[in-house]
């Protein structure tokens, strides 16, 4: 980040300065995803009963808007440049995007080789590959200014890297608001799974089914079923056969369930 930094001031490159500003935010991003998993392994107790599963998705949302602000500064710096492109020295983007290039995607391929799949290290990964092809586009610009001298290519590489940086933080964002708002996981199909729990043996109906996800892959249920289990022991078993199903159908393994007698009152508002 020094470096890129130093030397777009040093070569008037807006690419660079632009991937630097990236860099400066992949800091914050990588600290605060470090630190949102660390506090992820805290065990739960009486005020946050499920831990702090859900800080890492925090995480994701804040990288997610950073990136987006990254974009607007970049792409309003570019607009200015294109009336009035200064000199840039080509050789020393060109030997600075290449280093950062490297150390961007050896950044990329430890976070990849972790096989974390949540939220907040996607969120590191995407920062990260969105600076390697910034790389890519400073290492071109500099290839373009050297060969031919054409230097609103410059502008135009940072616009191409802010248009990636965007590409990368909008689904981001999206998946990390899902969670927040506590929307079913994406592919899971709510009907069917009532359905599925409809069909269990001694199952009359399910009433206040709700899913939801502490992180990504970490998929939580809770629902009220309806029952003609005649003892509290069969109940039981009722209920150990839907836990056992969803997490084997579903992927569910945290399940809170309610057995109520067929024609018992229904003492809620269900959903």
């Amino acid at each position: 980040m020094i470096v890129e930094a130093v030397a777009g001031w040093w070569s008037g490159s807006l690419a660079l300065l632009s991937d630097a500003g990236h860099m400066l935010s992949d800091v914050g991003a990588l600290l605060l995803a470090w630190f949102a998993q660390r506090l992820r392994e805290r065990t739960p107790d009486a005020s946050y009963t499920f831990g702090l599963r859900r800080l890492p998705v925090l995480g994701g949302l804040v990288n997610g808007i950073s990136l987006l602000a990254i974009v607007v500064l970049v792409v309003i710096e570019a607009v200015e440049r294109f009336g009035d492109t200064p000199r840039i020295d080509g050789a020393s983007v060109l030997v600075v995007g290449v280093l950062g290039l490297i150390v961007n995607l050896v950044g990329a391929w430890m976070l990849h080789r972790s096989g974390d799949q949540s939220v907040n290290v996607r969120g590191a990964l995407l920062h990260v590959l969105a600076d390697a092809l910034g790389s890519v586009a400073a290492v071109l610009s500099a290839i373009v200014i050297l060969t031919i001298g054409w230097t609103p290519i410059d502008a135009i590489a940072s616009v191409v890297i802010a248009a990636l940086i965007l590409l990368a933080s909008v689904p981001l964002l999206r998946d990390a608001l899902h969670i927040l708002l506590q929307r079913a996981p994406v592919g899971l199909d709510v009907a069917a799974l009532r359905a599925s729990v409809d069909g269990q043996p001694a199952v009359v109906r399910v009433r206040d089914l709700h899913v939801w996800q502490l992180d990504s892959g970490q998929t939580v249920a809770s629902l009220v079923v309806i029952s003609s289990a005649g003892s509290l022991e069969e109940a039981s078993g009722v209920a150990d056969a839907i836990r056992k199903h969803l997490h084997d159908e579903y992927d569910i393994d945290h399940a809170t369930i309610e057995l109520r007698p067929e024609k018992a009152p229904d003492p809620h508002h269900h959903f």
